[in-house]
């Protein structure tokens, strides 16, 4: 937990210094899973609770920068090929995210009530990797275990993306629902890396898994609360007529109606 909130403190502090303008923070709840080079998985066992915090910088009603820190365990329960195999363990998700709102959006602003929105960026997971070489000498080739890599910590790169639709609540409040998923760039989430990989007859590693060629995606779903920590710019007021709301710009109040 100490962790998780100098993570966070520590994304407070790089979006301040990009300026004052308009900020929100909020809060995350909801469930994790996990989807990778296991064949059949119970999803009904597989869904963990995940929650985290986020900081978001408006450069204006449309678009935003997003500080995102989740936290949770990510499991699977189900089978590799034809043989039973399960994993669970804490996951630490941070990611940087841009994202663009479909509808202009202020929290608390009365004008703009709602709007659905789509992110994307880059970011980091932190877990452990297990190598158990007894559970997998029951499903892989022999020669897997020559190129094996050892059990340890893994910090990963992801590629995260989602969408969600936002709704105010009061003046400074927001509440939001959000599904998103990362691509990670490692093979090693579920403990299973590159299960199909062996040693060829001429003594050459065959590899079917590298960073950028994975199965392994981790998946959240959950509700969101906001709170607008700084107003900032009120040169967006939203003066767009209701018919306009879907245009591409936004409105201040220098440009002539």
């Amino acid at each position: 937990m100490k962790q998780l909130v100098a993570i966070f403190l520590m994304g407070f502090l790089t979006v301040e210094a990009l300026g004052q303008q308009s900020v929100d923070v909020g809060v995350f709840g909801g469930t994790g899973t996990y989807f990778g080079d296991m064949t059949k998985i119970d999803f009904q066992k597989s869904t963990n609770p995940a929650y985290g915090g986020f900081i978001r910088f408006n450069f204006n009603p449309r678009y935003g920068l997003r500080f995102n820190v989740v936290n949770g365990t990510i499991g699977a329960e189900g089978k590799f090929e034809a043989n039973p195999w399960t994993f669970n363990k804490n996951v630490l998700d941070i990611s940087l995210n841009f994202e663009f709102n479909f509808m202009k959006y202020i929290v608390g602003d009365k004008a703009t009530p709602w709007s659905t929105y789509i992110s994307g960026g880059v970011g980091v997971q932190s877990y452990k990797y297990t190598m158990d070489s007894v559970r997998l000498a029951l499903l892989v080739d022999p020669t897997y275990f020559v190129h094996a890599e050892n059990s340890g910590s893994v910090m990963a790169a992801t590629i995260p993306f989602g969408l969600g639709v936002k709704y105010n609540l009061s003046k400074r409040l927001g509440i939001g629902l959000e599904g998103s998923l990362r691509k990670s760039f490692s093979d090693k989430l579920d403990d299973l890396n590159d299960p199909l990989s062996h040693v060829n007859p001429e003594d050459i590693p065959i590899k079917y898994a590298d960073q950028l060629h994975n199965n392994d995606w981790t998946a959240y779903i959950g509700i969101h609360l906001v709170y607008k920590m700084i107003y900032g710019n009120q040169e967006w007021e939203m003066k767009t007529p209701r018919k306009n709301m879907l245009d591409w710009g936004i409105w201040n109040k220098s440009r002539k109606q």
